[in-house]
């Protein structure tokens, strides 16, 4: 019975927190009630409250959610030749493509959420978490290839990461905003090669 009980409020609070994401991403986040969160599910405003204290931690917990199942489907892939990270990059895009949600996640953070000091220091955690997961992989494949010899050894890779993922998020504004029509994975591919163009080795061409 605890077990059960345990699996029904586990259900619960992922329905609140896919509720919370249509809503955020239609109004907004200022303009989201817990009623109207509760109202689409057909729960009270007081089951929404047993989960969330308020909508800024129902915020944090739905950054650590999307960041979190997304980062699992494309981290702990072994990176030891350029083509390998061109790979994971273009596999992360079209994953993101497929999944309805997560674009849904990415217009509302990226476009839509009125971000201010207050609610910036009370999701900190997860957004310093989102912020520095990409940062900190992409470095470590990065400084991996200028070891082995694929990109130059005078290209500083904290810039060259930044650059890359300035890059990624500028596409990815664009993308979910759908201010053009746009084939992501082929944007993102397209710019990675201009830019990893003029970093990497030239190797001997033979005849």
């Amino acid at each position: 019975m605890p077990r059960r009980t345990k699996e029904v409020a586990e259900q619960t609070k992922m329905d609140i927190l896919a509720s919370a994401l249509n809503i955020f991403y239609e109004k907004g986040f200022s303009r989201t009630t817990f009623d109207e969160i509760a109202k689409r599910i057909n729960l009270t405003k007081g089951a929404v409250y047993w989960h969330f204290r308020n909508k800024a931690d129902l915020l944090a917990e739905l950054i650590r959610q999307k960041v979190g199942t997304h980062r699992a489907g494309i981290e702990k892939q072994q990176i030891t030749s350029l083509a390998d990270l061109r790979r994971v990059l273009e596999e992360d895009a079209r994953s993101i493509e497929q999944d309805k949600d997560y674009c849904k996640f990415l217009f509302f953070v990226l476009m839509q959420m009125e971000w201010s000091e207050t609610i910036m220091q009370k999701v900190s955690e997860q957004i310093k978490e989102a912020r520095n997961y990409p940062f900190k992989e992409l470095k470590e494949a990065l400084t991996f290839l200028q070891k082995s010899g694929e990109i130059r050894a005078e290209i500083d890779i904290d810039e060259l990461v930044t650059i890359l993922i300035c890059n990624w998020r500028g596409v990815m504004s664009i993308f979910v905003s759908k201010l053009y029509p746009m084939n992501l994975s082929h944007m993102m591919m397209a710019s990675f090669d201009l830019i990893m163009d003029g970093v990497i080795v030239e190797r001997e061409r033979t005849c």
